[in-house]
């Protein structure tokens, strides 16, 4: 059986419409997407046999390798959608050298986590709680005379 393997960041060159610019580039910093280069030496390494091609170029019967420059391939959502009704067998490598199977629950638990790392949601929810306990801290803090 063949091997093949796909590489995209355009997330990363080109930021989607709906996303707001400082989002996008706080989204693209946390991220820490590796080079192309990098993706390409990490797949000779993994998988020698394996041949990289662009979507287009698959033919059945295949395996595929995304390869994620990212930890959770975020702008693969669509790829992931058309690979997923030609070919069952799908490897993931991302740029943290962790190798592992697509399948329909790795499925969910990235779209939870892109969903998570592109609005900020936990953040969001947790820094109230913070910054509450931060004053209580320092409000008991300061009832007991210590000094900072």
């Amino acid at each position: 059986m063949k091997i093949y393997a796909l590489f995209d960041d355009s997330f990363f060159r080109k930021k989607p419409r709906w996303m707001p610019e400082k989002l996008y580039r706080v989204v693209c910093q946390r991220s820490n997407p590796r080079s192309k280069e990098y993706m390409l030496d990490l797949l000779r390494e993994k998988f020698p046999d394996a041949e990289i091609v662009d979507i287009n170029q698959t033919r059945s019967p295949w395996k595929i390798i995304l390869l994620y420059p990212d930890s959770i391939g975020l702008g693969w959502g669509k790829i992931e959608n058309r690979l997923k009704i030609q070919t069952k067998d799908i490897t993931i490598l991302n740029g943290r050298k962790r190798v592992f199977e697509f399948t329909s629950s790795v499925r969910r638990r990235l779209l939870l986590r892109r969903f998570l790392e592109m609005t900020f949601l936990p953040e969001i929810l947790l820094t109230p709680f913070v910054l509450l306990y931060g004053i209580f801290v320092a409000t008991k803090d300061k009832i007991r005379g210590c000094k900072s």
